[in-house]
């Protein structure tokens, strides 16, 4: 029969209990920093989105954090609106707002603009519906008013003399 005698004295206790302290404290810090990320994440997403819904537009945000402290990255998915052609000015005017409102730096903003397959149905749609205000497709020709503007065509250099 084997017996195992084992002594504890005080210091061992103490660098036992200092080592699961260190362990405890540092898996705390570390749900801290997720939950930390988590909220930061939620309140740039709720500000993008409240920002836009303020204007009337209604948009997806999606926001990821980059490698270092509060520096994230935001996907936003809107309708193809025209007032959103221009929105590299407005990309800057809504990071600055960012930093004041949550403290979080947003590096870029990437834009997405999904089309409808059927361009038809949605001019059909937008023409007769009296509420949209914004004329996106409404500028574009459609195909037979596209082909009696410009045309493009081979032609020989003894054409090309003659029409001038």
């Amino acid at each position: 029969m084997l017996t195992l005698t084992l002594t504890l004295d005080s210091l061992a206790v103490y660098i036992v209990v200092a080592d699961v302290l260190a362990l405890l404290s540092y898996v705390l810090y570390l749900f801290h920093k997720n939950r930390a990320l988590e909220k930061a994440i939620k309140n740039i997403t709720e500000f993008i989105t409240d920002y836009f819904t303020h204007t009337g537009a209604e948009v997806r945000v999606t926001c990821f954090k980059l490698d270092g402290y509060k520096r994230f990255v935001t996907l936003i998915e809107s309708q193809p609106l025209k007032r959103f052609r221009y929105s590299n000015v407005l990309e800057n005017n809504l990071i600055a707002h960012i930093f004041q409102k949550t403290g979080n730096t947003v590096e870029k903003i990437y834009w997405r603009f999904p089309v409808e397959v059927h361009r038809d149905e949605y001019l059909a749609e937008a023409q007769g519906d009296a509420s949209a205000d914004d004329s996106y497709f409404l500028d574009i020709p459609t195909p037979e008013e596209a082909s009696t503007i410009y045309k493009v065509s081979e032609a020989s250099w003894d054409e090309f003399k003659n029409s001038k």
